[in-house]
């Protein structure tokens, strides 16, 4: 009988450790049929905070070295930017023209789209605050990005972007 108790017991656990454990999110589109998408690494956003770490740094060479050479990169006015060189000169430009530039992270989510057609991805999608320029020239912007993450590195990324109004400014830093 006791042995029996003990298979039993060994048997469950050996079952239950093979169980899949992934918890499902919710899904996407792919071809229109509908894909899962899973909880992904949660340590896929450190790279997305590195990079803007980075950024605030003003250390291109980090931002570039956590692209891909190949990386594309579609920004929220339309402009693709292809390749990591490419980037890293748009930067430069940019926090020339804004040295007072900054990301501020607000959140950031992992996650793991199980494919039928092809390899599941790695997404991390963040909202960033982007402050630049003084005075009345001042803008503030939020950011949502996606980025896919292959092998621990930025491959691919989409932005997109809203105004943030004086009046939600303000509110911010009341509830902040």
């Amino acid at each position: 009988m006791k042995t029996n108790i003990i298979c039993t017991i060994a048997i469950s656990i050996l079952f239950l450790g093979c169980a899949d454990t992934k918890q499902k999110l919710g899904y996407e589109s792919e071809n229109g049929n509908e894909v899962d998408v899973y909880v992904g690494n949660v340590e896929s956003t450190e790279i997305i905070r590195k990079w803007f770490d980075s950024y605030n740094a003003r250390d291109l060479e980090t931002v570039s070295s956590i692209e891909h050479d190949d990386v594309v990169l579609y920004a929220p006015n339309g402009m693709i930017i292809k390749g990591s060189d490419q980037h890293t000169e748009l930067a430069k430009e940019f926090l020339s023209a804004f040295p007072n530039a900054k990301w501020e992270v607000l959140w950031s989510i992992s996650s793991d789209i199980a494919f039928n057609s092809k390899p599941s991805e790695n997404w991390v999608t963040t909202c960033v605050t982007v402050t630049y320029g003084e005075g009345e020239e001042a803008t503030r912007l939020q950011r949502i990005i996606d980025a896919n993450i292959v092998d621990g590195k930025i491959k691919t990324v989409y932005g997109y972007e809203r105004s943030v109004s004086d009046e939600e400014a303000d509110q911010q830093k009341v509830d902040g």
